[in-house]
């Protein structure tokens, strides 16, 4: 049936996450904006501007999806370790470290997650409570994963070089959906 009600619903679900996404794609401008105005000047041979700049370029819609039937979350206010270690544990199944801003109860937060081959988001930190939404680089390569507690776009010693040279070559996944999908046209 074309126009079962569980279509309908799949479909309301949807046109709420992308909602959500574009809100926090547009939080996400904002500051790049607000990064701009700052008067703080990068040198002109570096590759981004600002965590907010490269997210704009690298960054991924990653769908939420429920929490696997047995995943009993990890410790709060520990998202970056705790995404890191469980995508560790679970490289076999194809999960990998993300990392940028996620959406959860009407609040843009900085945030860790894995990302299964298919784009969809494990969250080991958060519940998979209904509104969330994440937008951020999935991280390929294990070696670039964090270790200590601290994340990649909001560690300074991380971040620096990244802004500079960029993600070393295969360093990032291209899993997800582009963040220009249903954007409003300017």
């Amino acid at each position: 049936m074309l126009n079962s009600p569980e279509s309908h619903r799949s479909q309301t679900d949807h046109a709420s996450v992308v909602a959500a996404e574009d809100g926090l794609i547009r939080y996400i401008r904002q500051h790049a904006e607000l990064a701009e105005r700052s008067g703080y000047t990068i040198p002109a041979d570096w590759r981004y501007q600002s965590q907010y700049h490269l997210l704009l370029v690298l960054g991924r819609r990653h769908t939420p999806a429920p929490r696997p039937e047995g995943l009993i979350g990890m410790p709060a206010r520990l998202c970056y370790s705790n995404a890191a270690q469980y995508a560790r544990d679970h490289q076999d199944q194809g999960l990998l470290y993300a990392e940028g801003f996620a959406r959860t109860l009407d609040v843009y937060l900085s945030h860790a997650w894995t990302v299964r081959p298919d784009g969809t988001v494990i969250d080991p930190t958060w519940d998979d409570e209904p509104g969330r939404a994440y937008i951020g680089i999935t991280v390929a390569d294990p070696a670039l994963w964090p270790y200590d507690g601290g994340g990649i776009l909001h560690d300074f010693r991380r971040l620096m070089p990244l802004l500079r040279d960029g993600f070393p070559h295969n360093a990032l996944a291209d899993l997800g959906r582009p963040l220009t999908d249903a954007l409003p046209r300017a």
